[in-house]
């Protein structure tokens, strides 16, 4: 590790990431005055063209949550071929027991291994200035 040029690096990195958070306001000042500014479906996308040059399209997504509870109390007064909700169940990854297979049961892992993919994710960086 050559750590004579880590200095520089993290004023670079800090300069990148102040420019990356100004950036980051003005699109969203930006966005939020276009959206004033043009018609926005209630939900849904909707597309406009501003004479000729732009073409400014405005989304508004609905993010919807069923309540599990409630859901049961009420289920069997809705037809089955009306109810809008989907029963989804999804096998994930446990890492803190991968991490436990790995390093004590590695027989256990050699055989789940074969049905689990890895792949590292991006190296997350933080820089702090101490003074």
């Amino acid at each position: 590790m050559n750590k004579s040029n880590v200095q520089p690096l993290c004023a670079e990195w800090l300069d990148a990431k102040r420019a990356a958070n100004e950036a980051a306001a003005r699109l969203k000042k930006a966005a939020a005055a276009l959206a004033e500014a043009v018609e926005v479906r209630a939900e849904g996308a909707k597309t406009h063209t501003i004479d000729e040059r732009y073409k400014v399209t405005v989304t508004q997504p609905i993010t919807r949550r069923v309540d599990g509870d409630a859901w049961e109390k009420i289920c069997e007064e809705i037809p089955s071929e009306l109810r809008p909700v989907k029963l989804k169940t999804t096998l994930t990854a446990d890492d803190a027991g991968c991490r436990y297979l790995m390093n004590n049961e590695p027989d256990t892992w050699r055989k789940c291994a074969t049905a689990i993919t890895e792949k590292p994710g991006a190296v997350g960086v933080k820089v702090e200035e101490l003074f």
